[in-house]
């Protein structure tokens, strides 16, 4: 007879728009989960489903068999890391899902090797949406252990977790996703604004454009949002905006001309501009 193997101590940090649901799922899959967070009330209904809070990130480190981070960006992932790997026990395993750059593996990697830790990113795409559904997919970039090992936390909030390769890759995938992504939401941007000049409005539009080439995802989740320049904010045009410029960033480091970044870029300093950084990608087809 086997001995049913301990579910991993989880360790979180990064609770925003898409990080706390996400953080919920694995506390609802059972897995124990201690929390820090800079705003302790960002954690509060987290403890109040049974997670543990850590009174900083190094005690979380120490006290977890996986510690993973959803965080701003790659200067975010490097300062933490910093932080927390010299304070884990050696074995543990640091998972970043953060949109980051593929440099930022490589530092995270050295880090964790020197310390005898193990380490895998695995940014996600979904959404918030994704998240409370526990339908997210995980880019995976690192060796296949620590993709094994990890399996128990990204089956809690992932629907799909597709392996990339060695470290770096993942991110790299994302930003090839998210530079995706920006092209459909200019185009959409554009058609409402099209649409709106025209006198068209969204209950004429989707119904009419949803079966065809221009349907999906984006055109479901966005077409009418950005039509009215109003709804719940999902995934703001500073969150859009860094990750472009990252997507830039890695083109130019592979010497390609970034013609349709730039663009993407140049519309959303406009809209950040007019309506804020932390106003949703609608504000993007704002008359």
């Amino acid at each position: 007879m086997t001995t049913p193997r301990a579910a991993p101590r989880i360790g979180w940090i990064g609770l925003g728009r898409i990080g706390r649901p996400m953080a919920e799922r694995v506390r609802a899959a059972g897995l124990p989960l201690a929390v820090w967070a800079r705003r302790p009330d960002a954690a509060q209904p987290l403890l109040d489903a049974g997670a543990t809070w850590a009174d900083d990130p190094a005690a979380l480190a120490r006290g977890s068999d996986i510690v993973a981070t959803i965080l701003g960006g790659p200067e975010d992932v490097a300062a933490l890391h910093r932080q927390t790997m010299p304070a884990a026990r050696p074995g543990t395993l640091f998972v970043d899902l953060t949109t980051a750059a593929p440099h930022t593996a490589a530092a995270s990697a050295a880090l964790a090797a020197a310390h005898g830790l193990r380490r895998l990113e695995a940014p996600v795409t979904g959404g918030v949406a994704g998240a409370q559904r526990g339908t997210l997919t995980c880019f995976a970039g690192g060796d296949a252990a620590a993709l094994a090992a990890a399996q128990p936390l990204l089956a809690a909030f992932a629907q799909r977790i597709v392996p990339c390769g060695e470290a770096g890759s993942g991110y790299r995938f994302k930003l090839i996703n998210q530079a995706l992504i920006g092209g459909v939401l200019l185009g959409l941007a554009d058609g409402a604004r099209l649409a709106r000049g025209a006198g068209i409005g969204p209950e004429e539009l989707q119904p009419a454009l949803a079966g065809g080439t221009a349907g999906g995802f984006l055109f479901e989740a966005y077409l009418g949002r950005m039509m009215s320049g109003a709804g719940p904010v999902s995934f703001s045009l500073g969150l859009l905006r860094k990750d472009l410029r990252l997507a830039r960033d890695e083109s130019l480091a592979l010497g390609l001309p970034p013609l349709g970044l730039d663009a993407a870029i140049a519309a959303l300093d406009r809209a950040i501009e007019r309506h804020g950084p932390e106003a949703g990608v609608q504000m993007l087809g704002a008359a």
